[in-house]
């Protein structure tokens, strides 16, 4: 089955499952169905890749097939002859921010028949240290309840981060499998959620200096770009997500209840300088640092330097 189709409100968890599917593609494109047809993504799901590999089609932002209304005209019965169709080499994954679809819509149910669908229920915050170990078991490691607990209220409850943070643990403790406390105060980051707060409300509103006071305070406290740049992310996509309904006519208080956030977080985002436009590149420009840091591309300091000096 070469169709996916990922949603969920927790955007940290749909990214992973999205760069699972990514991580070893040499050739993956990106769509962002809340302005791009799903006829363009399709029709480049029926040409193959350049490198002779099979390519991955990530349409993310598939509105469609939520309540929501969108301005995009998409080619629907397109949709279904190409999912009726089981002769594929390329790879769709189809994802978008929300918890429940629109089960009323003939094309969800067919989705739901002809695809892979990955369902990312956002996590407790009470059920955090359960998933951590799960996510240490799943690489072999051991940690017990109460470590699980203190890794969590010490690197925070950011998923993004606690992955993050699992994954640089794992590299430095190769050759032991037992997760302790005192692992954690030496290998692990402590949460950092303040200092980004301030960062990234410096970047909304826009204020330069303050932007740069801030990020050199996370550099004198050694915090890890890479932590940075998830937090950030999240920040911007929810903007992202809220200004985009916004646009659509969704009331403030109708974008919480889809977002699943405090209405006053909806007010501040649609408050926000940015527009549509550029809240979407900055999304793409932290989604390729992210992977460009990840692969050895870049330097981690010099590439988070290179995206404020380019906002």
């Amino acid at each position: 089955m070469n169709t996916y189709l990922i949603y969920g409100n927790d955007y940290g968890l749909i990214k992973r499952e999205i760069d699972k599917l990514t991580n070893e593609a040499s050739d993956v494109v990106k769509y962002d169905l809340s302005t791009d047809k799903i006829d363009e993504l399709l029709d480049d799901a029926s040409c193959m890749s350049l490198f002779g590999d099979k390519k991955v089609l990530v349409g993310e932002n598939a509105l469609f097939l939520t309540t929501t209304t969108t301005n995009v005209n998409h080619n629907l019965d397109y949709l279904s002859n190409y999912l009726n169709d089981d002769n594929h080499e390329n790879i769709v994954v189809l994802s978008v921010l929300t918890d429940k679809l629109d089960e009323r819509k003939k094309i969800v149910k067919l989705l739901k028949e002809k695809s892979k669908v990955i369902y990312k229920e956002l996590i407790d915050n009470k059920d955090l240290p359960r998933f951590v170990i799960n996510e240490f078991n799943n690489e072999g490691y051991k940690i017990d309840y109460k470590t699980a607990n203190y890794f969590v209220n010490y690197v925070g409850k950011n998923v993004d981060i606690l992955l993050s943070e699992i994954n640089k643990m794992i590299i430095f403790k190769d050759n032991d499998k037992n997760i302790t406390t005192h692992d954690i105060n030496e290998i692990s980051s402590k949460a950092i959620n303040d200092n980004v707060f301030d960062l990234s409300d410096a970047i909304m509103k826009k204020d330069f200096k303050r932007m740069y006071d801030c990020y050199n305070d996370l550099i004198i406290l050694k915090e890890e770009p890479i932590k940075i740049i998830a937090m950030l992310g999240n920040q911007f996509n929810l903007v992202y997500q809220c200004k985009l309904l916004s646009s659509k006519g969704l009331s403030e208080k109708e974008i919480a209840t889809s977002l699943s956030v405090h209405p006053y977080r909806v007010k501040l985002a649609i408050e926000t300088d940015y527009i549509i436009s550029e809240l979407k590149d900055i999304l793409i420009k932290l989604h390729n640092l992210d992977f460009e840091i990840k692969s050895g591309k870049v330097d981690k300091n010099v590439g988070f330097d290179n995206f404020l000096l380019h906002l």
